[in-house]
Protein backbone atom coordinates (compact mmCIF):
# COMPACT_ATOMS: atom_id res chain seq x y z
CA UNK A 1 0.00 0.00 0.00
CA UNK A 2 1.21 3.51 -0.78
CA UNK A 3 1.42 6.50 0.74
CA UNK A 4 0.78 8.93 -1.63
CA UNK A 5 -2.30 10.55 -1.97
CA UNK A 6 -3.89 11.09 -5.14
CA UNK A 7 -5.96 13.17 -6.99
CA UNK A 8 -5.19 16.42 -4.11
CA UNK A 9 -5.49 19.90 -5.89
CA UNK A 10 -2.82 21.87 -4.57
CA UNK A 11 -4.00 25.02 -6.11
CA UNK A 12 -4.90 27.51 -3.70
CA UNK A 13 -7.44 30.43 -3.88
CA UNK A 14 -6.77 33.94 -3.80
CA UNK A 15 -9.37 37.23 -3.55
CA UNK A 16 -7.71 41.15 -3.88
CA UNK A 17 -8.01 42.73 -0.65
CA UNK A 18 -9.57 45.57 -2.02
CA UNK A 19 -8.62 47.74 1.37
CA UNK A 20 -4.85 46.64 0.61
CA UNK A 21 -5.19 47.02 -2.99
CA UNK A 22 -4.50 50.22 -5.14
CA UNK A 23 -4.90 50.42 -9.24
CA UNK A 24 -3.54 53.71 -10.65
CA UNK A 25 -2.56 55.27 -13.85
CA UNK A 26 -1.36 58.21 -14.55
CA UNK A 27 -1.57 60.28 -17.92
CA UNK A 28 0.38 62.85 -19.58
CA UNK A 29 -2.08 66.48 -19.65
CA UNK A 30 -1.17 69.37 -21.85
CA UNK A 31 2.31 67.89 -22.90
CA UNK A 32 3.89 69.39 -19.68
CA UNK A 33 1.96 67.67 -16.89
CA UNK A 34 0.26 64.59 -15.56
CA UNK A 35 -3.08 63.48 -14.03
CA UNK A 36 -3.26 60.48 -11.68
CA UNK A 37 -6.22 58.60 -10.63
CA UNK A 38 -7.50 55.24 -9.43
CA UNK A 39 -10.47 53.33 -9.42
CA UNK A 40 -12.37 52.49 -6.34
CA UNK A 41 -14.40 49.50 -6.75
CA UNK A 42 -13.21 46.25 -8.01
CA UNK A 43 -12.63 42.57 -7.49
CA UNK A 44 -10.34 39.60 -8.36
CA UNK A 45 -9.40 36.00 -7.67
CA UNK A 46 -6.23 34.67 -8.34
CA UNK A 47 -5.62 30.68 -8.60
CA UNK A 48 -2.35 29.11 -8.38
CA UNK A 49 -0.42 26.41 -7.09
CA UNK A 50 3.05 27.54 -6.73
CA UNK A 51 4.41 29.30 -3.99
CA UNK A 52 5.89 31.94 -6.52
CA UNK A 53 2.77 32.21 -8.10
CA UNK A 54 4.12 31.66 -11.96
CA UNK A 55 1.41 29.35 -12.85
CA UNK A 56 -1.06 31.84 -11.37
CA UNK A 57 -4.75 32.26 -13.12
CA UNK A 58 -6.18 36.17 -12.94
CA UNK A 59 -8.94 37.32 -12.87
CA UNK A 60 -10.21 40.78 -12.42
CA UNK A 61 -13.21 42.84 -12.38
CA UNK A 62 -13.12 46.52 -12.47
CA UNK A 63 -16.16 48.89 -12.33
CA UNK A 64 -15.56 51.77 -14.77
CA UNK A 65 -17.68 53.92 -12.64
CA UNK A 66 -14.89 54.04 -10.05
CA UNK A 67 -12.64 56.24 -11.72
CA UNK A 68 -11.37 59.25 -9.58
CA UNK A 69 -9.03 61.87 -10.05
CA UNK A 70 -9.75 64.16 -7.65
CA UNK A 71 -11.88 66.03 -10.12
CA UNK A 72 -16.18 65.77 -9.90
CA UNK A 73 -16.02 67.12 -13.77
CA UNK A 74 -13.21 65.71 -15.24
CA UNK A 75 -14.35 62.25 -13.91
CA UNK A 76 -17.73 62.75 -15.18
CA UNK A 77 -16.13 63.36 -18.42
CA UNK A 78 -14.00 59.83 -18.41
CA UNK A 79 -17.52 58.10 -17.47
CA UNK A 80 -18.89 59.74 -20.54
CA UNK A 81 -19.13 58.55 -24.29
CA UNK A 82 -15.99 60.55 -24.48
CA UNK A 83 -13.75 57.80 -22.65
CA UNK A 84 -14.94 54.75 -20.51
CA UNK A 85 -19.02 54.88 -21.55
CA UNK A 86 -19.13 53.52 -18.43
CA UNK A 87 -23.07 53.07 -18.97
CA UNK A 88 -23.14 51.18 -22.19
CA UNK A 89 -19.39 49.11 -20.67
CA UNK A 90 -19.84 49.53 -16.49
CA UNK A 91 -17.23 46.73 -16.07
CA UNK A 92 -13.18 46.43 -17.39
CA UNK A 93 -11.78 43.28 -17.27
CA UNK A 94 -8.38 41.35 -17.34
CA UNK A 95 -7.70 37.98 -17.09
CA UNK A 96 -4.09 36.32 -17.46
CA UNK A 97 -3.01 34.07 -20.24
CA UNK A 98 0.43 33.41 -19.06
CA UNK A 99 3.22 34.21 -16.67
CA UNK A 100 6.54 33.72 -16.43
CA UNK A 101 8.89 33.63 -13.90
CA UNK A 102 11.95 35.66 -14.09
CA UNK A 103 14.15 34.84 -11.23
CA UNK A 104 13.94 36.88 -8.26
CA UNK A 105 10.86 37.23 -7.21
CA UNK A 106 10.20 38.93 -10.94
CA UNK A 107 7.12 37.58 -13.28
CA UNK A 108 5.59 38.65 -16.11
CA UNK A 109 2.19 38.79 -16.48
CA UNK A 110 1.05 38.46 -19.69
CA UNK A 111 -3.46 38.38 -20.41
CA UNK A 112 -6.65 40.18 -21.73
CA UNK A 113 -7.13 43.77 -20.55
CA UNK A 114 -11.56 44.82 -22.32
CA UNK A 115 -11.86 47.91 -22.06
CA UNK A 116 -15.17 49.75 -24.36
CA UNK A 117 -15.67 45.89 -25.32
CA UNK A 118 -12.42 45.99 -27.06
CA UNK A 119 -9.97 43.66 -25.81
CA UNK A 120 -6.06 43.50 -26.28
CA UNK A 121 -3.37 41.73 -25.18
CA UNK A 122 -0.84 43.76 -22.20
CA UNK A 123 2.30 42.84 -20.20
CA UNK A 124 2.47 43.69 -16.55
CA UNK A 125 6.30 43.77 -15.34
CA UNK A 126 5.04 42.38 -11.66
CA UNK A 127 7.52 42.01 -8.46
CA UNK A 128 6.40 39.31 -6.38
CA UNK A 129 6.70 40.70 -2.45
CA UNK A 130 6.13 37.79 -0.64
CA UNK A 131 3.76 36.16 1.62
CA UNK A 132 3.34 36.90 5.77
CA UNK A 133 0.68 36.18 7.99
CA UNK A 134 -1.42 39.19 9.03
CA UNK A 135 -2.28 39.79 13.18
CA UNK A 136 -5.82 37.95 12.39
CA UNK A 137 -4.07 34.64 11.29
CA UNK A 138 -4.63 35.52 7.44
CA UNK A 139 -2.57 34.39 4.93
CA UNK A 140 -1.83 37.50 2.70
CA UNK A 141 0.85 38.13 -0.46
CA UNK A 142 1.99 41.04 -2.16
CA UNK A 143 2.34 42.12 -5.86
CA UNK A 144 3.29 45.82 -7.74
CA UNK A 145 2.90 45.67 -11.01
CA UNK A 146 3.47 48.55 -13.78
CA UNK A 147 2.55 48.26 -17.89
CA UNK A 148 2.14 51.19 -20.02
CA UNK A 149 -0.75 50.87 -22.75
CA UNK A 150 -2.55 53.38 -25.53
CA UNK A 151 -5.76 54.30 -24.82
CA UNK A 152 -6.43 54.61 -28.38
CA UNK A 153 -6.30 50.75 -29.15
CA UNK A 154 -9.06 50.89 -26.50
CA UNK A 155 -10.86 53.00 -28.35
CA UNK A 156 -10.24 56.11 -25.76
CA UNK A 157 -9.95 58.79 -28.62
CA UNK A 158 -11.17 61.79 -27.36
CA UNK A 159 -8.87 65.13 -27.22
CA UNK A 160 -8.45 68.69 -27.66
CA UNK A 161 -5.80 70.24 -29.70
CA UNK A 162 -3.48 72.77 -28.08
CA UNK A 163 -3.09 76.29 -29.91
CA UNK A 164 0.98 76.57 -28.57
CA UNK A 165 0.85 72.41 -29.74
CA UNK A 166 0.30 69.32 -28.67
CA UNK A 167 -2.64 67.43 -27.08
CA UNK A 168 -4.55 68.20 -23.94
CA UNK A 169 -4.54 64.45 -23.32
CA UNK A 170 -1.79 62.05 -23.62
CA UNK A 171 -1.76 58.83 -25.58
CA UNK A 172 -0.10 56.48 -22.98
CA UNK A 173 -0.95 55.58 -19.66
CA UNK A 174 1.11 54.23 -17.07
CA UNK A 175 -0.98 52.04 -14.44
CA UNK A 176 0.13 50.97 -11.44
CA UNK A 177 -1.05 48.51 -9.47
CA UNK A 178 -0.36 47.22 -5.64
CA UNK A 179 -1.95 44.51 -4.95
CA UNK A 180 -2.35 42.34 -1.87
CA UNK A 181 -4.26 39.05 -1.68
CA UNK A 182 -5.83 37.11 1.09
CA UNK A 183 -5.64 33.36 0.97
CA UNK A 184 -9.02 32.08 0.45
CA UNK A 185 -9.69 29.71 3.58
Amino acid sequence: MSNAVENIDLKKSWVIDVAHTNINFTVSHMVISEVTGTFKEFEGTVVASNDDFSDAVIDVQIKAKSINTENSDRDNHLRSVDFFDAEKYPILTFKSTDIQSNGNSKLTITGDLTLRGITKQVVLDTKFKGQAVNPWGQIVAAFKATTTINRKEWGLVWNAALEAGGFLVGENIELNLNVELNQAK
